[in-house]
This record gives C-alpha cells, sequence and structure tokens, in this order.
C-alpha cells in the first residue's frame, strides 16, 4: 500500500510537471532570444533609415518621349532653386543633385515621431538621354517644386543599307 501511494505520487508529480503551464516553464534560452531580436530589429531600423536607402527613388521623377521632344519632370517640393545642381556630362547623362533642407523648429527637436517619411537631406539622379536628344537646346523650368526639362529632338538619320553584289 505505502508502495501504491509513493507511485501515485511520482504520477501526480509527473503529470504536474508534464502538463504544467508554459507561463510557469523558465527556458533559458528566451532571454537570450529576446535580446538577439532587439538587437537585429535595432540594427535594420537604423539602416533602413540611412539616406542611401531612404532617397533611393527621391526625387520622383515623369518622362515624356514625345515625337519632337523629351519632357522631364522632377518632384522637387520644398526643395530651393539654389540647392538644385543641373548638368549634362560628355555621354549624354543628365545629372541632377541637391540637397532639401529641415527647417527643425524648438519644439521638435526631441524627434519623438510616430512615422517620418518625408526625406530631407543629400540626393542625386541621373538619366540616360538618346542619342538624338539635343541636349545643348534643353529648356528649364521651376515652378511650384516641378523642375520641367525640355529637350529638343532631332530627327534619326536612318542607317544606309548599300547592297554588295555576289559573284
Amino acid at each position: 500500500m505505502k508502495r501504491l501511494i509513493h507511485i501515485l505520487a511520482f504520477l501526480s508529480v509527473l503529470t504536474s510537471v508534464a502538463f504544467a503551464d508554459p507561463i510557469f516553464v523558465n527556458d533559458p534560452y528566451e532571454d537570450e532570444f529576446a535580446k538577439m531580436q532587439k538587437y537585429f530589429n535595432s540594427m535594420l531600423d537604423k539602416h533602413m533609415s540611412a539616406p542611401a536607402i531612404t532617397n533611393y527613388n527621391y526625387p520622383r521623377t515623369n518622362i515624356q518621349d514625345k515625337e519632337k521632344q523629351i519632357i522631364i519632370e522632377f518632384d522637387l517640393a520644398g526643395v530651393e532653386k539654389k540647392d538644385i545642381k543641373l548638368s549634362i556630362d560628355d555621354h549624354n547623362v543628365l545629372n541632377l543633385e541637391g540637397k532639401k533642407e529641415q527647417k527643425i523648429e524648438e519644439k521638435d527637436k526631441d524627434g519623438n515621431y510616430v512615422r517620418k517619411e518625408i526625406f530631407y537631406g543629400s540626393f542625386q539622379k541621373a538619366i540616360q538621354l538618346p542619342e538624338n536628344a539635343q541636349s545643348e537646346k534643353l529648356e528649364t523650368n521651376y515652378k511650384d517644386g516641378i523642375l520641367t526639362i525640355t529637350i529638343p529632338k532631332k530627327p534619326v538619320k536612318k542607317p544606309e543599307v548599300k547592297v554588295i553584289p555576289i559573284n
């Protein structure tokens, strides 16, 4: 009988442990995984907010290829004209560079944003122009945060085909 009581007590303890609520079970690795998760999340947040990543598509651009001209529009809302540099290199690549300054008010210095999507900082964008673009005759217009560049096109000269006689 004494042996039966010991067996029942042992089974009772065994079932308590086997079916215990997971809240009370202490996993020694749980804290370490939580620390690793927090570390990786902080790394991702830090790198995903870096200017090289956040401005990858800035400024937004529209390009129209019309019959006699190419029209390029850059959305530069909040960028001052003096902070924009436009150039064309020897390979007919149009380069736009600039910076968008943030006007920080005293009350916003703590930076406790819930969400921050507006880009501030330096930017650069390059667009390869076609061979028939007359870049020396381009016109620019900057109005209401939109930089419009109009580039006339010269007619495309079709290559001449020379028929070679076969002997």
